[in-house]
């Protein structure tokens, strides 16, 4: 009886456990399905181009399964809603995650050089856009000067004063700095501001100790 009650618990055993097994492959399963369900959905507005919509969709399917058998995918998606997004530090962080789940993910790579290209232009043209407002700014402090000078020809000091204030507000520490204060100090001296003209002076050569003007 004893032996008869042994192999029972054993079976007993056995089938309990080969029931959790089954269950837990469900519950993997319904992971994965409802995963894949999410990224569906994301691919579906990524085709819409609404990309907002597709990330949240990648990011439900990610939360889901982060590290299933098809998360390499979810990430490489995700990437692709980020950089039409502009997000490139995002998107190329989950082309890496893609591809340490699955390093013979090639699409995740392919996508991560595009990423860095796209994050070099963009580096591009923010250095062109600041080196045109850099221009813009000499050139607009530099008009300023020009009809500084122009009212100082007719000798109309305060009038001179104010524009040269004026390219100083612009542009105090610019390649043509040093003219601007110099500019300004003639200005006042010509007002009988000889402390303020001094302190010009000392401004001009301190922007530019070649100038001799100053």
């Amino acid at each position: 009886k004893a032996r008869t009650l042994l192999v029972k618990i054993t079976d007993d055993e056995k089938k309990r456990l080969a029931e959790d097994n089954e269950a837990k492959r469900k519950e993997a399963e319904d992971i994965i399905r409802q995963a894949d369900e999410y990224k569906d959905s994301g691919n579906a507005f990524m085709k819409n181009k609404q990309f907002e919509e597709a990330l949240d969709q990648y990011n439900l399917a990610i939360d889901t399964s982060a590290d299933g058998p098809n998360s390499h995918i979810y990430y490489f998606n995700r990437a692709a809603a980020y950089r039409y997004l502009k997000q490139y530090s995002e998107a190329a962080d989950d082309c890496l995650s893609s591809i340490e789940l699955n390093d013979s993910y090639d699409k995740a790579r392919t996508l991560l050089v595009k990423i860095r290209d796209d994050e070099k232009k963009v580096l591009a043209e923010d250095k062109e856009a600041k080196r045109r407002e850099a221009e813009d700014i000499i050139r607009q402090a530099d008009e300023y000067k020009d009809s500084g000078n122009a009212f100082m020809k007719d000798k109309n000091f305060e009038e001179a004063l104010y524009e040269y204030n004026l390219a100083i507000e612009t542009s105090a520490d610019g390649p043509n700095s040093h003219i601007y204060y110099s500019n300004r100090a003639a200005a006042y001296c010509y007002l009988g501001q000889y402390s303020e003209a001094a302190g010009d002076c000392l401004s001009s050569i301190e922007s530019n100790d070649s100038y001799e003007k100053a």
